[in-house]
């Protein structure tokens, strides 16, 4: 099958038609993942639409590898039927990566992680236009030492500047979390990939979105002349010098949230969003006392 990218421009005569397809929706997910479970024994547990509306972005071959591995971890663990918790665990094993836990770690470095975690966490939890958080862990996996991650609440088409800001700040919540409680001697190189990250979405939204007050609405070519890239330059540092303040100022003001999320963190290494909620609600600005005694009994942690 012939590609986009490798197809030759003086043959191109000999294409017919060309077919792109995107990833499934919602429903389309259920239907992909009523496929590959039909044939195995499920407990009653097991919701599929709930699946799908869980994991967007995920094509048919993810979802294909979500019911493979579960399926591997019912085996392992000699049960009869598929779980909700084999499936939730495969959709982890998905996002997060593989648990590496005989990886050692020292105190000092589990310290760090969570709070760096626990600062990600609470930007995204009180950021309008951040995705909902799906789980937080200091429990290394693949490359990583610890991770938040998020999934849209809904199948996405497109995404406003509102977002992309949020996503900007997300990033920067773990480096203000390590300067804020350990000093800006203690930050380390574990911010490195954040900073990769907000950098590369800061020049996309400057550079192909148009959204650089200064700049305009424009799509800058690939090599732009050198006083353009300075003035591209110039409004990428400044959106992630503004989401570093914006973060800074949060965090500050969410410090009894921070080392409330980090110390939990650091007992149970792993938090859902469900347990995340429970511990950041009260501490959300604006919730009356009547309020914050509400969300305290809402949710246990595991």
């Amino acid at each position: 099958m012939n590609g986009v990218d490798v197809v030759d421009l003086e043959e191109r005569a000999t294409i017919v038609f060309m077919i792109v397809v995107p990833n499934p929706d919602v429903r389309g997910r259920q239907e992909i993942l009523e496929l590959y479970l039909q044939d195995k024994p499920m407990s009653d547990d097991i919701d599929v639409k709930a699946i799908a509306r869980g994991t967007p972005g995920f094509n048919g071959a993810d979802l294909a590898n979500l019911v493979n591995i579960a399926a591997i971890k019912a085996a392992v663990e000699g049960a009869d039927k598929l779980t909700a918790a084999q499936l939730e665990y495969a959709k982890d094993r998905i996002l997060m990566g593989t648990e590496r836990k005989t990886m050692f770690l020292t105190e000092e470095s589990k310290k760090l992680t969570a709070y760096h975690e626990s600062g990600h966490a609470i930007v995204a939890f009180n950021t309008e236009g951040a995705h909902p958080i799906h789980k937080a862990t200091i429990m290394p996996r693949g490359s990583a030492l610890g991770m938040v991650t998020q999934l849209p609440s809904s199948d996405e088409t497109s995404t406003s500047k509102k977002q992309l800001l949020a996503r900007l700040d997300v990033c920067m919540g773990g480096r203000v979390a390590e300067e804020l409680i350990f000093g800006q001697d203690h930050i380390t190189t574990g911010a490195s990939s954040d900073l990769h990250t907000a950098t590369e979405l800061a020049q996309y939204m400057v550079s192909n979105c148009g959204m650089s007050d200064t700049i305009g609405p424009v799509h800058i070519k690939e090599r732009p002349s050198s006083e353009m890239q300075s003035r591209i330059d110039a409004e990428v540092v400044k959106l992630l010098r503004e989401a570093y303040d914006r973060v800074k100022a949060l965090l500050k003001k969410q410090e009894k949230a921070l080392h409330a999320l980090a110390n939990a963190l650091l007992e149970y290494e792993t938090l859902s969003a469900e347990e995340i909620k429970r511990i950041l609600l009260p501490y959300r600005e604006g919730r009356l006392p009547e309020q914050q005694e509400q969300g305290e009994g809402e949710l246990a942690l595991a």
